[in-house]
């Protein structure tokens, strides 16, 4: 197989203000409360699609759904005037779109009239905006669910899966595609060519807590779906959707391989999407960063800056948690919280949040029995800015507290004692341990998650 390049995008939400026309402190307050950069997106995506341009070498770009914000017409007018420059430039696109594509609730926001809904397309009529941006170039597509097949070399295929499923509580693929990918699989084989795929939803767990709190935003069917698909032979699947920068991987009981490469969002922190070179030897993964934007960030360095909105949102649910639960609201959600689950926990939810904001390792620690536990260099150090680290860590890629540092110590000996009293169990109601959970959280040091050679 000749080696090529190509790079993964996801989860662009652009919001085309532009053209949209919010304002006031009521577009201002939703775009802080959101862990996306919404005002600055359109400015982070002409930056990413420029070093994307200039790369001379590079002809291929995949986009695995979640296209603009909340689906107005507007934004995905505008994205495609810049996909179509990307292909004027020489790039052959390939995309596909996701619920904040079509399904959610597009507005505008200004002073004077509040939210008021927007106009938004269809699947169908999205399905004939994008049509230049892998469809016309498909040779095989299945029409229900708006997936297709590309060849992307003489000997290497694309399956770009539109798992919208039900458009809600199910996101997933049904029979009908299933069988249309076992054919696709097979026909790639009989041709001699490698296949490899995209979709939207995860496969498998991006971090060990994520089914925990937001199990219905995996896959839906991934326990069958993931080892189905790595025994077809699919070997390499790139999602988005989490916005979680994390490289896994499953063996299935046959003894086969599916690596996932889950990029995080483009307009979040930390800014970043795939540069991939694919070869007969695997796939050398490397992570690239938007580092400069065509806006006024104050002097701030533009990553800098999209990381400092993200903790803003982190804080906040902290903040908002105990006395301001309605926002708190809005901000979990950002995190896949569910509104409907996070609302019966109130009492209980409120009560944990007024204990985690005044307490310390040194507390923590001495209050379940565990004070020899903690090193007095962090005895004084606040919990909930280390758990705000934590979930930055998470969605960075970046999971760093290893086993021999101070932090890593205290808490997971402090879930250790926890987990003897409180058990947990996953949505199959299958026992958790506390300690194996939160380790798994902290450190992550199995495949880097930013830049890996995958076989």
């Amino acid at each position: 197989m000749k080696s090529f390049n190509f790079y993964h995008l996801t989860d662009l939400h652009y919001y085309a203000n532009e053209r949209i026309g919010s304002s006031g402190k009521t577009y201002e307050m939703k775009c802080k409360l959101d862990q996306k950069c919404m005002a600055e997106s359109g400015a982070i995506i002409d930056s990413a699609f420029k070093s994307v341009t200039d790369d001379k070498d590079t002809e291929i770009v995949l986009i695995s759904g979640d296209l603009t914000f909340d689906g107005e017409q507007q934004s995905h007018d505008a994205l495609v005037e810049k996909l179509h420059n990307l292909k004027k430039n020489g790039k052959r696109v390939f995309i596909t779109f996701a619920t904040h594509d079509f399904y959610m609730h597009a507005r505008k926001y200004t002073d004077e009239e509040g939210e008021t809904e927007l106009p938004k397309y269809t699947r169908a009529e999205l399905r004939a905006l994008y049509n230049d941006f892998g469809y016309s170039e498909a040779i095989a597509e299945h029409e229900n669910s708006y997936s297709y097949c590309v060849q992307l070399t003489d000997d290497v295929r694309l399956l770009a899966l539109n798992d919208d499923g039900d458009f809600d509580a199910f996101c997933g693929y049904y029979n009908d595609l299933l069988f249309w990918i076992k054919d696709q699989v097979e026909d790639a084989k009989k041709a001699g060519c490698e296949i490899f795929a995209m979709t939207h939803h995860p496969v498998i767990e991006p971090s060990p807590v994520y089914p925990l709190f937001s199990h219905k935003a995996m896959l839906g069917g991934y326990e069958f779906t993931t080892p189905y698909l790595a025994d077809l032979g699919i070997r390499y699947i790139f999602v988005g959707h989490t916005h979680i920068h994390d490289i896994d991987y499953i063996d299935t009981k046959k003894g086969n391989r599916l690596y996932q490469i889950n990029t995080a969002a483009l307009t979040a922190y930390p800014l970043a999407y795939r540069k991939v070179e694919y070869s007969d030897k695997g796939m050398d993964i490397k992570t690239v960063q938007v580092k400069d934007i065509d806006l006024d960030l104050g002097g701030k360095d533009v990553i800098e800056y999209s990381k400092e909105h993200f903790l803003y949102m982190v804080k906040g649910v902290f903040e908002t948690i105990e006395n301001d639960f309605e926002t708190f609201l809005v901000l979990a959600q950002g995190f896949s919280g569910e509104e409907e689950k996070l609302r019966k926990m109130q009492p209980v939810l409120q009560r944990i949040g007024k204990i985690a904001n005044g307490m310390t390792f040194g507390k923590l620690c001495r209050f379940f029995g565990c004070g020899k536990d903690v090193d007095p260099a962090i005895a004084d150090s606040k919990i909930v800015e280390f758990i705000c680290q934590v979930i930055l860590n998470m969605y960075g890629g970046t999971e760093n507290y290893s086993p021999d540092t101070p932090e890593y110590k205290a808490f997971i000996a402090v879930c250790k004692k926890v987990g003897k009293v409180v058990k947990l169990k996953d949505h199959n109601r299958n026992p958790v341990d506390l300690a194996e959970l939160i380790a798994g959280v902290l450190y992550d040091g199995e495949i880097d998650d930013w830049n890996a050679f995958l076989e």
